[in-house]
């Protein structure tokens, strides 16, 4: 009952300031008639008799006397009811007082009654999993919380700026429309053009000519465009856990359902349904349409734009990780999760060969433009050779891990798929201290793999890795010579034995 008598207290204060400053307002604009009379009204009468004559100029009027002259209608006179006026004028006052009057019992009920409500919704939605309700009721609890305080973070730093912004400029009662615009911006999208209604008059009102209405809209306008479209989207959303695009569609949305009602607990709202769909698998469309998670998984992402050979946001998703020198992360986590996309559409069909080489075209061409990308000299032998095993996805794999070897300060040297098993025996024969990494993007290039190692045989004593790119199990592949080939699955794996063998290994001087 405090908490109650203490909010609505506070409001009906600061409706009641309001109120006062109308009414003063009001009072003293005959006071500034003629100001008023030159800036608003004269130029709202030439607009008006403009717009009179054009509309004239549409449709002409008829000449008394015409066929089509409409008849005048006589006005029933009849006695007026006193009651009616009365119930007419008191009608567009009463709804709302009485719409005020609901809230404030409401409110005063629903939190005398708030743990027996919290309790039944518990036990209806609930039932056996009394421990996700909990979880789904204080996740919802602890966004709204930070939403409402984050709301009164940013509309205090909008409506000091504001008052002392007014009170430069030579406004009346500064600090009261600054204060206006702290509670007033709880309402969005309207309430602050609602506070600023009163000083931008009033401007009009006391200023002989233009510079003051100019500034305090332009003062208005400025701090909007900067909140609203800066600092709001990011605090909100980091406060509520919904996208910024989903807080301007349920505003929309709740208004035409509700109102002004609507507009102002449409982000509350929107947040209680996007835990409902966090917490309830059936309405989980719900946190994928609204939340603030990425609706697509990066390499889904990243494939689906390829795809579409959108270069642009590929440049840019790549551009994203190279920032914070996380190369690894990409080629590990999305590219070559991207390519395992494109080998599985390709092997059902689902992609074409041509789109399938094209695919490779365009990701070969984007990751050359990459800094330090390229093929090494393959004239020499370095203490890492790396091999595909057989197509362009194995290349461009062991392409990727060469330049992650040399980022290293690991000198390599990268073969393209168009060299012969014959040249690869010949190149490695009596080799003791290079590691070889053959590299295999699918079953088929993992068996290709099994080849090439079984014709090497005894010639080659080096380190023998299997770049098995798919993820799986090394009993997934018939390896002949399984017993001498280490299996990794990613690139963190073969830098890791590579840097661990490379670090006492001689580069290999033999030349072809």
């Amino acid at each position: 009952m405090i908490v109650t008598l203490v909010a609505f207290t506070v409001l009906a204060s600061a409706l009641y300031v309001v109120g006062a400053q109308a009414v003063d307002l009001a009072k003293s604009l005959p006071q500034y008639h003629e100001n008023l009379q030159q800036k608003v009204f004269t130029p709202l009468g030439k607009l008006t008799s403009a717009f009179s004559a054009y509309s004239r100029g549409i449709h002409p009027t008829e000449h008394p006397g015409s066929a089509h002259e409409p008849a005048q209608a006589e006005l029933p006179t009849s006695n007026v009811n006193m009651l009616t006026v009365a119930g007419e004028l008191a009608g567009p006052l009463l709804a709302p007082l009485g719409t005020a009057a609901m809230v404030v019992i409401y409110v005063i009920f629903f939190l005398v009654d708030r743990q027996n409500l919290r309790d039944r919704f518990i036990h209806v939605v609930g039932n056996g999993r009394l421990h996700l309700a909990t979880q789904a009721l204080d996740d919802a609890a602890s966004r709204v919380s930070r939403y409402l305080a984050a709301q009164l973070l940013v509309n205090t730093c909008y409506g000091i700026p504001v008052g002392i912004g007014l009170y430069f400029i030579g406004i009346p009662n500064a600090p009261l429309w600054g204060l206006l615009a702290i509670i007033l911006r709880f309402l969005p999208y309207l309430g602050i053009w609602i506070a600023a209604a009163f000083p931008i008059v009033l401007s009009f009102a006391i200023s002989p000519g233009w510079t003051q209405p100019v500034e305090t809209v332009v003062l208005f306008m400025g701090m909007e465009l900067l909140t609203a479209n800066v600092v709001e989207p990011w605090l909100y959303g980091a406060s509520t856990g919904i996208s910024s695009s989903a807080i301007v569609v349920s505003a929309v949305f709740w208004t035409w359902v509700w109102g002004a009602g609507g507009l102002l607990l449409a982000t509350p709202m929107t947040v209680c349904l996007v835990v409902l769909g966090k917490y309830l698998p059936a309405l989980s469309f719900l946190n994928t349409l609204f939340g603030d998670q990425p609706a697509i998984a990066p390499q889904n992402r990243f494939y689906q734009r390829l795809l579409a050979d959108d270069r642009d946001e590929l440049e840019d998703m790549m551009d994203e990780y190279q920032r914070r020198e996380a190369s690894l992360e990409l080629f590990d986590e999305v590219i070559l999760p991207a390519l395992q996309l494109a080998e599985h559409d390709r092997a059902t069909d689902n992609l074409s060969k041509e789109e399938h080489k094209e695919l490779y075209v365009h990701l070969r061409e984007l990751l050359g433009a990459t800094e330090g990308f390229h093929a090494a000299d393959a004239s020499a032998l370095h203490s890492v050779v790396i091999v595909p095993a057989r197509t362009d996805g194995d290349a461009l794999a062991g392409a990727m891990l060469a330049y992650l070897l040399r980022s290293k300060g690991i000198d390599c040297t990268w073969f393209s798929e168009r060299i012969l098993n014959s040249e690869i025996v010949s190149r490695l024969a009596d080799q003791t201290e290079v590691v070889l990494c053959v590299s295999a993007l699918t079953l088929t290039s993992a068996r290709a793999a099994g080849s090439i190692f079984k014709r090497i045989g005894g010639s080659m004593s080096g380190l023998r890795l299997l770049g098995l790119w798919r993820g799986e199990r090394a009993d997934a592949v018939t390896i002949q010579t399984q017993a001498e080939v280490e299996i990794i699955t990613s690139f963190a794996d073969a830098l890791r034995l590579i840097s661990a063998t490379t670090r006492v290994a001689k580069p290999a001087s033999t030349a072809t």
